[in-house]
């Protein structure tokens, strides 16, 4: 759904680029994405080692993530972007259409059922839980100039650090 993913990600990005600006707003903490990394084989995920981007979604967390530089570089707003990888929690609808894996196995164990594995069962998926997120979003809002204009990973490390 490029379209989609463009009018959402990249121009309603740029439209809360903008906002901030005009409103004189000091920092903005956002959303970009693992996605980024595309198909960089290197573990673990490092910032500024990222391959070829591998979907249009990729492509527009990408550009928000230059977008965001270009706001500090020209403007001195304080941008900084986290990398999310997959979030799960509390609450989290096993049933949903971006339902990750953990609520789906507990949902499978929960009924005494075996948890689907696709594959071989070899492959890997990062994970970040939700209390991770808000920690590294809360210090986003107080880091250090060093920080603005960049984007980074969200380890899923019991503490986060930026």
């Amino acid at each position: 759904m490029p379209l989609f993913y463009c009018a959402n990600n990249i121009t309603g990005t740029l439209n809360m680029l903008e906002a901030a600006r005009q409103a004189g707003v000091k920092r903005f903490v956002y959303a970009s994405s693992s996605s980024v990394y595309g198909d960089e084989p290197n573990l673990p995920k490092q910032d500024g080692r990222e391959g070829n981007l591998l979907s249009p979604y990729a492509l527009t967390k990408r550009c928000d993530e230059e977008w965001a530089k270009q706001y500090t570089r020209h403007y001195g707003l304080e941008t900084i972007g986290l990398r999310y990888f997959n979030v799960f929690g509390r609450r989290q609808d096993p049933n949903g259409a971006y339902a990750a894996v953990i609520p789906k196995f507990i949902k499978q164990l929960l009924k005494g059922e075996q948890p689907t594995i696709n594959g071989d069962g070899k492959q890997s998926r990062d994970i970040t839980y939700i209390e991770n997120v808000i920690e590294a979003n809360l210090k986003a809002c107080v880091a250090d100039k060093e920080s603005f204009g960049k984007s980074y990973i969200l380890h899923t490390a019991k503490k986060s650090t930026l």
